[in-house]
């Protein structure tokens, strides 16, 4: 009887030591594929103070801090279209300000990819929310050249994570997380806008310079 527990507890130990090693394995290798992704991401960033903001003489992405992290998809009761509290669930993607940022001595003003997305996705919601025959012909355009925008960012990611199974037979009431996806951190980008919008408002109101109205 005795043997027998202990070939049992010998199989367990067993069992847990390879689940255990099979674990740190894995981890082991998506901290590899992390830090080669953050790796081919780290590249030489002129200061700012290095560029005329004439024409074309302006950095290609906004000066921040691009980390890499693992997100999973999952469905939500938030970010609806049409409940109560959709509107300001939806205005909480935006950033601090006017959705722009100043950059450089004369403070040129540029939109941000990713803060571009939201700002379309909020206007989609706001047009679906309200109805297509409620929304004036300028709206409408917009809402076209959303579609478009979006639909290239989409195609210019190129997200090939797979993802099992077909979706549209899933049951997100029940199985409410998809795949996960290594994205970059877009908390240092929030900070940065905010921190940009409290000086662009300082020299706005230093140099007189009227409110820019955002479309």
């Amino acid at each position: 009887m005795r043997k027998g527990v202990d070939l049992v507890l010998v199989l367990v130990l067993g069992a847990a030591s390879l689940y255990l090693t099979a674990s740190f394995a894995q981890l082991a290798k998506d901290l590899r594929i992390l830090k080669d992704l953050q790796l081919r991401r780290t590249v030489h960033k002129p200061a700012l103070e290095t560029y005329s903001f004439v024409g074309a003489d302006h950095p290609r992405r906004l000066p921040v801090a691009e980390n890499y992290v693992k997100m999973t998809v999952q469905e939500s009761a938030h970010f609806a279209v049409a409940d109560p509290e959709s509107e300001l669930e939806w205005l909480w993607t935006a950033t601090i300000g006017d959705g722009h940022v100043r950059l450089g001595d004369e403070k040129r003003m540029f939109a941000v990819a990713m803060f571009h997305q939201l700002h379309c996705l909020r206007g989609m919601r706001n047009a679906l929310a309200k109805g297509w025959h409620h929304i004036g012909r300028s709206r409408k355009g917009h809402i076209h050249h959303c579609y478009n925008y979006l639909r290239q960012w989409t195609l210019c990611s190129a997200d090939v994570t797979l993802e099992p199974g077909d979706f549209t037979t899933r049951n997100f009431t029940v199985n409410r997380q998809g795949a996960t996806h290594t994205c970059i951190d877009w908390q240092p980008s929030y900070e940065l806008m905010k921190d940009k919008w409290i000086e662009w408002e300082e020299f706005r109101v230093a140099h007189n310079i009227p409110w820019h109205e955002p479309d």
